[in-house]
């Protein structure tokens, strides 16, 4: 029989000797709870400790040791893919909630922008009243090309073009400071 064999019947006969079959697992051990680097490195320890545990308590044969350590090593590899799926959810879940939250965030934002753009505009077409007041209310509204406008109050498109720029010029100077 082989150290490890020797191991395994020990820890069976006596569970306080399990501290040495833990001791020449820890690379193994190791090497998991590395992959797993997101999670809390104190849980997968002991989740990894407790299914070697398992894994000695249902070890029924101990032959040689390369079929010892085979199965012992199956088995912490098995917990390792258990914990990575579950990881691996719970981290893209995680991600997934924190995109939409953003996503939420700037809706939230862009809407707030919206409102503040519309009271600017309503405060420029309190200047003017009358036919420069539908007109420009209807370019603003930006669903009606000068033809149409100009075709609504019977006007020339013209007129509604130079309306336009104006508009336009007055937007630019106010928002951008450019003056022509």
């Amino acid at each position: 029989m082989g150290e490890i064999t020797s191991l395994i019947e020990d820890v069976q006969k006596d569970k306080d000797q399990f501290a040495k079959l833990e001791q020449a697992m820890e690379p193994l051990i190791n090497k998991y709870m590395r992959k797993l680097y997101k999670d809390d490195k104190d849980d997968v320890y002991a989740e990894l400790i407790l299914a070697l545990w398992e894994a000695v308590t249902k070890l029924k044969y101990v032959e040689n040791d390369g079929q010892c350590l085979r199965f012992l090593e199956k088995a912490l590899q098995n917990k390792f893919y258990e914990l990575y799926r579950s990881s691996r959810k719970k981290h893209d879940n995680q991600f997934a909630s924190e995109m939409e939250m953003i996503d939420i965030t700037v809706y939230e934002e862009n809407k707030f922008i919206d409102i503040i753009i519309e009271e600017d505009l309503k405060q420029i077409l309190k200047k003017y009243k009358g036919m420069k007041y539908k007109i420009y209310k209807d370019i603003l509204g930006g669903e009606l090309s000068d033809y149409k406008i100009a075709k609504k109050y019977n006007i020339t498109r013209q007129y509604v073009h130079r309306l336009r720029k104006q508009l336009y010029l007055e937007l630019r100077e106010r928002y951008f400071d450019i003056k022509k």
